[in-house]
């Protein structure tokens, strides 16, 4: 449901940002009520689509970004190749064979003098068109500060959601139809309309203390990239609303005050932000692209460095103050502080509400759904204090660069997980320190790159890769991950197959091929061990994941791929009552058919076709079957 939430949520934000005409668009260049909204809705759906069954990804985040450069586009000639990743719609290759043009040639000329770059098909020059631009004198005069406030754009965005399914939290009340919620499963309630039995079933965590409404406000004012001010706020459904647990209102609220290019000053960040470096292996926090998916080249994280957070993840984002500071031509230092709470399973959750929480007391996991609907999730919330801090600094010539990042967490409590054989090498204690080096390699058509790391307990981890075009039909990617089993990091988004950056070993192959304008073929090869034990799995194991997809699109109207994927694991075999659980095959194939037609300017038509099949080791194969058609 929270996922859904979220797509509603970026697909609102992108209706609204093209509502306009981009700036300095001619009309008959790009119709900013269709093809805007497609180029976008479209890349937020392969971006969920390639996060899988993360519920607390916030897809809002790609979509700010989209629809910044649309009220302010980018300038080629200045634009760093983690700025053009950030738009998720240039392959790595792309984005690399872009810079390497304007190291060869110069400045652009014209957005035209792409078409001359081998990797840069139409189709991807079409679809970057309303993000880029080519400036003149490839400057901007500095803003007066009366000018920001004439000329920034304002932005106030609130909507309400209710689920009227059937919820067990809400048994007693009514939905906005007026029919009261019942439990899906069918389990009886005691009699609801008695107020004592009501606060009773609260106080036992089985009723939610709230409404069944969720409710979302944000504003924000922003001058091109330059500036940007925000104030968000949420309510999930099922939390009080200005009484009882939620006094002052909304459960969440986040604010920021973000700056670029004053100065020497990079960028400036005051309250909530993000901070993301290298691969993701030392420090990365937010949301992270480049994984397992129909982007088959899109294996390398682009660091953007220190950014500000709007969105509504509660946990995964920093509070506090960051810069980045330019040393010269070449060297750029950033230093970030964070200090905010964050929900956790305090060992001693049990006290009462209006009691503190002793300071010797530990917890054993972190949560990061966000929901505090009944005393005990209220009872999670900020229980404990976390405090980050860390630098990288960075070297930087045309072609390459290298830089270093070290970052320390520490709580006010202990962290003492349930241990187990499996994660026995997990982290522990109040505090932790990781630090690394990672590299870029350009050269022509190719780009090398990676980092390394280590923790503060010994444990090292490492990944590295390459993109290379072969030919302006064919680019190869290649990633080799080896992730010690005692590695210990908290915010880590590394490429891998697991959820953590430990115990793992792998090597990713990709393949894009363009044999004409109309077709592509994309396949990949993943293949991965894990040295020591996981949960559910009582022994080393490892594991493939292959996957292709054909596509067709003749013409801007009409779009079909076909999509194939196999992946196998190895875990426990269920119902043994005896010994060590021996090591079974768990695979799972998919296929799918895909097909869109735009009939006008107004109306879309898409259709899927998928089927599903998952096998445990010896037990019949399960299947899933689905058909669906959308018109928009």
């Amino acid at each position: 449901m929270k996922r859904v939430a979220v797509l509603a949520l970026a697909c609102l934000l992108v209706r609204s940002a093209c509502a306009q005409d981009p700036p300095g668009r001619a009309s008959d260049e790009v119709d900013p009520q269709n093809d805007l909204r497609d180029i976008i809705e479209q890349r937020i759906e392969a971006v969920a689509d390639q996060m899988g069954s993360d519920n607390n990804v916030d897809l809002t985040a790609l979509t700010e970004v989209l629809t910044d450069y649309i009220r302010s586009p980018m300038d080629l000639n200045k634009a760093e190749p983690q700025d053009l990743a950030q738009l998720q719609l240039l392959s790595d290759v792309q984005v690399t064979a872009i810079i390497e043009h304007r190291q060869r040639f110069g400045p652009f000329i014209s957005i035209y003098e792409l078409q001359t770059i081998d990797e840069m098909d139409p189709r991807t020059i079409a679809l970057i068109r309303p993000f880029v631009q080519v400036r003149a004198d490839g400057t901007r005069s500095r803003a007066s500060f009366k000018e920001i406030l004439k000329n920034g754009s304002h932005e106030i965005l609130s909507r309400t959601i209710v689920n009227v399914e059937q919820r067990a939290g809400f048994r007693g009340q009514r939905n906005p139809f007026g029919v009261y919620y019942t439990d899906p499963d069918g389990d009886a309630l005691p009699d609801t309309e008695n107020a004592h039995i009501t606060d009773s079933l609260r106080r036992a965590n089985r009723l939610y203390l709230g409404d069944p409404f969720k409710i979302y406000a944000r504003y924000r004012f922003r001058y091109r990239q330059n500036v940007s001010f925000g104030v968000t706020m949420e309510k999930d459904e099922g939390e009080q609303f200005f009484k009882g647990t939620q006094p002052n209102g909304f459960d969440f609220y986040s604010a920021h005050l973000f700056l670029r290019d004053v100065g020497p000053v990079k960028s400036l960040a005051l309250g909530d932000y993000t901070a993301q470096f290298g691969q993701g292996l030392v420090f990365w926090s937010g949301l992270a692209y480049g994984s397992k998916s129909a982007y088959t080249m899109n294996i390398k994280r682009n660091a953007a460095g220190l950014m500000p957070y709007s969105s509504v993840n509660e946990n995964l984002f920093l509070r506090g103050v960051a810069t980045t500071v330019r040393m010269g031509k070449r060297l750029e230092g950033t230093a970030f502080f964070s200090h905010k709470g964050i929900d956790a399973n305090v060992t001693d959750s049990d006290v009462p509400l209006d009691e503190n929480i002793d300071q010797e007391a530990a917890f054993s996991s972190l949560l990061e759904d966000g929901y505090h609907r009944t005393y005990q999730e209220v009872s999670r919330k900020d229980a404990v204090q976390e405090t980050i801090l860390g630098g990288h600094l960075r070297y930087k010539r045309p072609r390459w660069s290298v830089g270093g990042t070290v970052a320390h967490v520490a709580y006010n409590h202990t962290l003492d997980r349930n241990l187990s054989v499996y994660n026995r090498f997990e982290l522990e204690g109040q505090e932790n320190t990781t630090m690394g080096v990672d590299w870029n390699v350009m050269y022509r058509n190719l780009t090398w790159f990676g980092e390394g790391a280590r923790s503060a307990n010994g444990g090292m981890a490492g990944t590295t890769g390459v993109l290379v075009a072969l030919d302006k039909r064919l680019s190869l990617s290649m990633l080799y991950r080896d992730f010690g089993r005692d590695y210990q990091n908290a915010y880590s988004r590394v490429f891998a197959e697991g959820s953590n950056p430990w115990n793992e070993r792998g090597l990713y192959t990709g393949l894009e091929i363009r044999p004409t304008r109309a077709w592509s073929i994309n396949a990949f090869m993943d293949q991965f061990r894990f040295p020591w034990l996981r949960y559910l799995t009582n022994a080393p194991s490892s594991g493939y994941d292959v996957f292709g997809q054909v596509s067709w699109k003749p013409d801007k109207k009409t779009e079909v791929y076909v999509r194939a994927r196999h992946q196998a694991h190895e875990r426990n075999a269920s119902g043994v009552e005896t010994g060590t659980d021996p090591l079974v095959a768990q695979t799972q194939t998919n296929y799918r058919l895909n097909a869109s037609y735009k009939v006008d300017d107004q109306v879309s038509l898409r259709t899927r076709v998928e089927h599903v099949t998952y096998r445990l080791g010896d037990a019949p194969a399960e299947h899933g079957f689905l058909v669906y058609e959308d018109v928009v």
